[in-house]
């Protein structure tokens, strides 16, 4: 078997000493230098390609699931695409992702190989969360950690265990924007280690790029580049640009964001603007308030993993796995990793919302997690080997819960659509379909939000009838939800079928508009 041999790290012995000899001196050496022994170790060669090769596929495997269709936007995104195809997808949201002008690029794309059928979105999902892993391993390679190592890292951001939101079609912006920041990385770990100028000048436009994408990491990327400047032993000079390029990239992406958006359509904001001037946080009190709430309340997980990604910093750091340095920086930024929260002050709804709150926290754990390959000692590789295949667990442990968390939910819309397919059929012209929940399950995150059960019904059941979603007392009415009245359901109802759904039923009805 062809082998790759890992040599040692100590001086070559006098010609004059046995092998058994020569292989304790270089024991002896390596003890008194603080590195590891010079005993030999071997690897088949498939070992490399194999690994990645597997973890490739179970991180597509894990995102590419077209036979849930969509869940979300996705629903009115396909529906207009069907309708007015690209330039008619394009004319609609221009003005609403302004501020983030690259956002539906990669939806856009799904949407352009499924023909309109928003299932293939999942492909391009997929492929971004190969390149999450596939990103990771070559921004390591410069460090020659060990490739065991540099995949535990890679599935970690990937496979996103703490971010169940990861796996929806809606955050694909989200997952493009994570993908630049491991590219940016990268290239921000080459000018550190070699100080060519353009290493640093192309990770900051990959970074803008992402940021154009989804501006969520805006936070993030300073204190990674910070976390890297610390990390790679490196001029001082050059992890002091690099802090300073990578905040004004930042800055730059949100001054365009939240201030030349303004004079490029005064009248008409943005997503960003337009949500600010709704909800605003009004104070830094407020913010950590929101933010503390959401977590205690929705994010468990999230605080546990952040608690331990802290400890493993202190394990690394007193086993001596790591310097002692470095082992505390994992730990201090774990634990600093909610500040990148701030990101979201815009609306109160955003520092409400787990799924946004998870993503810059895990991208942050992320960056923590980068100084471990880059800082190993090769001390302890016993315990390293441990850790890191724990890692590797918790990361298909948590990807695998992020993935059933959402089936309840789209199993209820998949039924629903189903159900309304003989009812918009029988529906005639100058009539609509309305559906009465009366079990308190619809109208909101993360069931069906009340915007998207029209768009949805037409894309499931290639019918343009229109379908209405409304409320009677005592059902609670959800917020931006509407009590049931004649001018929306029309007049001379009659009950068609009824739906069982968790809580209770939705009825079916057929009116006449007026």
């Amino acid at each position: 078997m062809t082998e790759l041999t890992v040599p040692s790290a100590s001086t070559t012995p006098d010609s004059a000493q046995s092998p058994d000899a020569a292989r304790r001196d270089r024991s002896r050496r390596a003890g008194d230098e603080g590195r590891p022994s010079g005993r030999r170790a071997t690897i088949p060669r498939w070992v490399v390609p194999a690994a990645l090769i597997v973890g490739c596929l179970v991180v597509f495997a894990a995102h590419f699931r077209p036979w849930e269709v969509a869940y979300m936007e996705e629903w009115p995104l396909a529906r207009d695409w069907m309708g007015g195809g690209a330039l008619g997808f394009a004319s609609n949201y221009v003005q609403w992702t302004l501020s983030r002008p690259l956002h539906l690029l990669p939806t856009m794309l799904g949407l352009a190989i499924g023909g309109g059928w928003p299932g293939m979105i999942f492909l391009v999902l997929a492929l971004v969360a190969v390149g999450q892993l596939l990103a990771v391993m070559w921004a390591l390679r410069p460090m020659g950690s060990p490739v065991w190592l540099n995949v535990a890292v890679g599935l970690f951001l990937a496979l996103h265990p703490l971010w169940p939101g990861g796996y929806l079609q809606r955050f694909l912006p989200a997952q493009t924007a994570a993908l630049a920041l491991a590219i940016a990385i990268g290239m921000f770990i080459r000018w550190l280690l070699r100080g060519r100028v353009r290493w640093l000048v192309w990770g900051a436009v990959v970074l803008l790029a992402g940021l154009a994408t989804y501006p969520g990491p805006a936070a993030v990327a300073p204190l990674a580049a910070v976390v890297l400047a610390l990390a790679v032993k490196a001029p001082w000079r050059r992890g002091i640009l690099l802090a300073v390029t990578a905040t004004a990239t930042s800055a730059l992406m949100t001054f365009y964001s939240l201030v030349v958006t303004r004079f490029i359509s005064p009248d008409a904001p943005s997503y960003e603007i337009g949500n600010i001037q709704q909800a605003a946080v009004g104070s830094l009190h407020d913010l950590i308030t929101y933010v503390e709430t959401t977590l205690l309340r929705d994010g468990p997980i999230v605080l546990a993993g952040i608690a331990a990604i802290a400890v493993l910093g202190a394990v690394l750091a007193l086993s001596g796995a790591i310097p002692h340095p470095d082992g505390w920086l994992i730990a201090g930024t774990a634990l600093v990793s909610p500040v990148t929260t701030i990101v979201f002050f815009g609306n109160t709804g955003w520092l409400s919302d787990i799924d946004r709150l998870g993503y810059v926290i895990s991208l942050a754990l992320f960056a923590a997690l980068m100084v471990w390959p880059i800082a190993r000692t090769g001390l302890r590789p016993a315990l390293s080997a441990i850790l890191a295949s724990a890692l590797i667990l918790a990361s298909l442990a948590g990807g695998a819960v992020g993935i059933r968390h959402w089936q309840p939910y789209i199993a209820a819309q998949h039924l629903l659509l189903t159900e309304l397919g003989p009812v918009v059929r029988e529906a005639g012209p100058g009539e609509v379909v309305t559906v009465i929940d009366r079990s308190g399950s619809l109208g909101l995150f993360p069931s069906f939000p009340l915007q998207y059960l029209g768009p949805a019904s037409v894309v499931w059941n290639h019918d343009d009838t229109p379908v209405w979603l409304c409320f009677e007392p005592p059902t609670p009415v959800p917020g931006g939800g509407s009590v049931c009245d004649p001018k929306d359901t029309g007049v001379d109802m009659r009950l068609i079928r009824s739906v069982p759904l968790s809580g209770g039923v939705a009825d079916i009805y057929i009116g006449r508009l007026e």
